[in-house]
């Protein structure tokens, strides 16, 4: 008995070890995707994540369980995208509700530079800066009036189509 149990075990060793063996690559991910940045002099980090906007444009997100930010541009490749208006938002959740939120407005200096492309695995890394204005609520002594996002970078995967 011990001798057909010996041999039962080394032939399923030797079995896995053999699947194993012709596909080293089955389970490796090419990126491990992050986003992280310094927001008003405090690091932060945030899940990273993507999301395809119309026909021609991306949306950049990080996200945490109380906090996002979603930046949107119209992607041609590597490069510096200057960002305005809505094109990026900042909010601030407790629960499910949105206490505040941020845009750039008419601010200048705002940015998302597309530093790194791997056409083969869709990922993309860059990094930006974004300096943001309180639009909710109007007025507030609990939320400051501007964020500031300095040193940000990232690394995501491009949203499939």
């Amino acid at each position: 008995m011990k001798k057909l149990t010996f041999t039962s075990l080394a032939l399923l060793s030797l079995l896995f070890t053999a699947c194993l063996k012709q596909n080293n690559d089955c389970c490796t991910v090419p990126y491990q995707p992050y986003f992280v940045a310094e927001r008003n002099g405090l690091q932060v980090y945030a899940e990273p994540g993507s999301a395809k906007v119309g026909t021609d444009s991306i949306s950049i997100i990080g996200k945490t369980q109380d906090a996002g930010i979603r930046m949107n541009i119209k992607y041609t490749g590597k490069g510096v995208y200057a960002l305005t208006g809505n094109q990026a938002k900042y909010y601030q959740r407790i629960g499910t509700d949105t206490v505040s939120r941020y845009s750039i407005g008419l601010a200048n200096g705002s940015s998302v530079e597309v530093t790194d492309i791997d056409t083969v695995n869709k990922a993309i890394a860059g990094k930006f800066t974004l300096k943001m204005k309180r639009t909710f609520p109007t007025s507030s002594s609990t939320y400051p009036d501007s964020v500031k996002y300095t040193k940000g970078q990232f690394v995501l995967y491009l949203p499939r189509n």
